[in-house]
Formats: structure tokens, C-alpha cells, sequence
């Protein structure tokens, strides 16, 4: 629910951050894509469409770059829905190299923090571009960045005085209800209780002022140690707002019309996260775990009308085992969240319904994942990337699968299947898979390079 002033923001953001540094030219790989996306699930709302077309852009610089201004931007248009049009900018940056091991960065930039944190995708260090809740990617932080690497050993140091929240679907109120036209945005609830009383909502968004979100600080460290080809470690820590908000409500009865009136309003709130990666390689295995403690801060306020969710501190573990070979890769990984927990305070909390809020988009999960690469004839290849992912605790499943056809030099073909089984969210079994069981999608599309 915070997505109205997201794109705006990373815009703002961003050419403040241009402003500050020289004029660059850089090499842009330009790609034009049209895409069909398809919702197939059988119990999908059938007051919506169940298929949308795009086309979209994408500028991208080319991997390991070293050119001083490196992008990576992709948009899409959707023909008569508005609410799916989007603009992803996961990177923007500046870059200069101090000496042949230091480089310095500016802007928005993709690093590696977290193991834990990237396999999953869960947003705790770098926020995430959540057009498709299920399928989220990351994007950079936005700041300066030092990086040194010595051998064995590694440093990256990280200052920013701004912050970007996650970028999420977009949503648009009107006349006191969610605008239906994105099946990707998950709607509040229509009826809520008032004085013992249900009754249906009209909503309003009590919108903060831009600096308010933006003008928040944030700092962190990296090291990283060992030799590649065998032993690697890193230990990684930063404090910064978390890049999901905290979301408080006051609700009114409207006598006149029998009707609740609820207002939101999104807060930021900071927290500290503490990483460790450890691994070790052997032949065509690799093996290790990460760990994360998340300690979210008490520093945001509402006042004494509100409802806002409370955190608790949380440990996430997470080992791995991987298989590599030239065509092909094959994952098995595990996911616990310990503690973790989000409860409400205020005159509308209810211990029989779950927090407007969530940190985690499940507590507890197992993942099978393989990746393959094939040259089929002359430059023509194909890569597919597949994973099945599995709770018990949370009580779902969930298959996606994407391919990429090179065709030719400047034509390509891609896919998605994205298909999900989740039983009913409780009280006691909050998880954001289970709101979208009813989103099983098929994307089919084609690439020119231009």
C-alpha cells in the first residue's frame, strides 16, 4: 500500500544523485518486448480480465561494465490497465575507479550483502521491485559505496542519507473503495468491526510527506574472506529503514450511513541486520548456510487513535547444497524464521485476524531449484531456470518456471509459468504466498535488440 509514491521517489532520488556527479556517456544495450500475461488459475475473480497485453523497453549496461554511468531500467505498458503499468530502475550508478583494488560508487547499486537474503528474496538489506508479489527482484540501495578487494579479503563500506522503500503493485482509491484492475495488489478487507459492530469500509490514504520517507539515513559494512575455489565467509551489517513500512489505521463509525471509515497510513521504521555466509566448495559441490538477526528499532510514533503493528526481534537460517556443471545446475536449500513475530496495538486490534502489516513473506520453507544452458544450433541457446518450493509450516506450494530462446543476434522468445497451492491464512499461519493462490499465470513474449 505504499506504491502510489515509489516510483516517484526512486525518480527524485536518482537525479539528485546525477546532479552531484560528471556528465557521462555509456554503452546502453536498448531491447523493445511485447508479452502476453495470462491468468489460468480456475478460481481466479472472474470480474477481472484473465489476459493482458504489454510492451515494454529495457536499457541495460553490460555485465562487470566499466564505464563511469552504468543503468539497468525496464518499463511496460499494459493495453486498457493502467494499475500494470510499471518502471523498474534496480540500478543507476556512478562509478571511479581510487586505485587498480578500489572502486567508489554512486547511486543506486546492486551488491551482494546476503546470501540468506538473495536466495529467498525477502528484501531485508535491498528493496525489492514487487510488481509480481511472487516473483520479486532486487534493486539496489541508493547511496555512496567503497569497495576494496585484497586478495583473500574484501571490504565494502556504505553511507547514504536517502532511502527507497519496496516498489509494490499499484493501487488507486476512489470514492472510498480500492479501485479493482490489478490482480497483483491485495486489497484490505471491505467489512471490518467497529464498536462490535461489522460493517463495510469506505478508505482513504493518509499520505506522508515525501521527505518524511525519503530523508532517512542509513549505513552499513561488508567483509568478505577466503579463497573461492574453496573456503569462503563474509560478515555484512547495516542500519537503515526497513524496506517494508509499517502500516497503522483508525477507523470511524459514519452514523449517517451506516458505514466504517479507515484510514491508513504507512511509517517507516528502522532496523539493524547482521549477517554471516559461510561456504565451501569441493569439485562440482558447494555447501554452507547464512544466517541473519534482524532487530527491528521502536523509533517510529502514532498517535493515541491509531492501530500500528509492534516486531520482534528474528533469527533466519538458512543452509544450502549446490551441484554445478557447464549445461546445468542443481539447489536444495531450507529456510527458518525464528521469532519474527507482528502484533497489533490499539483500540481495533483483533487477536482473531492477522496485522495489515507483514516482514517475512513465510516463516519456514524447503526449495529444489535447476538451472540449464544449452547452445542448440550456431548462436542459437536456451536457458531455463525452474524451482519448486515447498512449507509445511505455512502450508503451501509453489512452481515457477521461465525460459530464454535466442533466436538470432537481435530476436529472442521468453516464458513464465508460475503456479501455486496454499491453504487458508489463520491467525496463526500468516504468509503472503496463500494471498495469491489464485494467480497461477502463463507469460509468453518476444525481445528485439535495437
Amino acid at each position: 500500500m505504499r506504491s502510489w509514491y515509489v516510483q516517484n521517489l526512486t525518480l527524485i532520488a536518482l537525479l539528485g544523485l546525477g546532479l552531484l556527479g560528471a556528465p557521462a556517456k555509456a554503452q546502453l544495450r536498448s531491447d523493445l518486448h511485447l508479452f502476453s500475461d495470462s491468468f489460468i488459475s480456475p478460481s481466479f475473480e472472474a470480474n477481472q480480465r484473465t489476459n493482458y497485453q504489454f510492451v515494454g523497453m529495457s536499457l541495460k549496461s553490460s555485465p562487470g561494465s566499466e564505464e563511469a554511468f552504468n543503468l539497468d531500467l525496464r518499463g511496460a505498458v499494459a493495453f486498457g490497465a493502467p494499475l500494470l503499468n510499471y518502471l523498474n530502475i534496480s540500478e543507476a550508478y556512478f562509478q571511479t575507479k581510487q586505485s587498480e583494488n578500489e572502486t567508489l560508487y554512486v547511486g543506486r547499486k546492486l551488491m551482494s550483502w546476503n546470501d540468506l537474503d538473495e536466495r529467498w528474496n525477502f528484501g531485508l538489506w535491498q528493496p525489492l521491485f514487487q510488481w509480481n508479489p511472487l516473483s520479486s527482484e532486487p534493486q539496489g540501495l541508493t547511496g555512496i559505496f567503497w569497495q576494496a578487494e585484497r586478495g583473500t579479503y574484501g571490504i565494502l563500506i556504505f553511507a547514504s542519507p536517502m532511502y527507497i522503500p519496496n516498489q509494490g503493485p499499484n493501487f488507486e482509491i476512489a470514492d472510498g473503495s480500492f479501485v479493482r484492475g490489478n490482480p497483483w495488489f491485495r486489497r484490505p478487507p471491505e467489512s471490518v468491526r467497529i464498536f462490535e459492530e461489522v460493517t463495510q469500509v469506505d478508505y482513504s490514504f493518509e499520505r506522508p510527506v515525501a521527505s518524511e520517507i525519503v530523508l532517512k539515513a542509513s549505513y552499513g559494512a561488508r567483509l568478505s574472506f577466503g579463497d573461492p575455489d574453496t573456503v569462503v565467509g563474509q560478515l555484512s551489517y547495516v542500519y537503515k529503514p526497513s524496506n517494508e513500512l509499517a502500516i497503522g489505521y483508525n477507523g470511524v463509525l459514519d452514523t449517517h450511513r451506516l458505514r466504517g471509515v479507515v484510514e491508513l497510513k504507512p511509517q517507516v521504521f528502522y532496523h539493524s541486520l547482521s549477517g554471516l555466509d559461510l561456504s565451501h566448495r569441493e569439485g562440482m559441490f558447494r555447501m554452507g548456510a547464512s544466517v541473519v538477526w534482524d532487530r527491528p528499532q521502536k523509533d517510529y510514533e502514532f498517535d493515541e487513535k491509531w492501530t500500528y503493528p509492534t516486531f520482534e526481534d528474528a533469527v533466519l537460517v538458512s543452509p544450502f547444497v549446490e551441484m554445478n556443471q557447464k549445461s546445468w545446475g542443481l539447489s536444495l536449500q531450507s529456510l527458518t524464521v525464528s521469532g519474527g513475530g507482528v502484533s497489533e496495538v490499539g483500540d481495533m486490534a483483533s487477536p482473531s485476524r492477522g496485522p495489515l502489516t507483514m516482514r517475512y513473506p513465510f516463516q519456514q520453507a524447503l526449495k529444489l531449484a535447476l538451472d540449464t544452458r544449452h547452445t542448440l544450433k550456431g548462436i542459437r541457446q536456451l536457458h531455463t531456470r525452474s524451482s519448486y518450493t515447498l512449507s509445511d509450516k505455512n502450508d503451501f506450494e509453489y512452481f515457477q518456471w521461465k525460459a530464454d530462446y535466442r533466436l538470432t543476434s537481435v530476436w529472442s522468445c521468453f516464458s513464465e509459468l508460475e503456479l501455486v497451492r496454499a491453504g487458508d491464512v489463520s491467525v496463526k499461519n500468516q504468509n503472503e504466498i496463500a494471498q495469491y493462490k489464485n494467480l497461477d499465470r502463463f507469460l509468453v513474449g518476444a525481445t528485439y535488440v535495437f
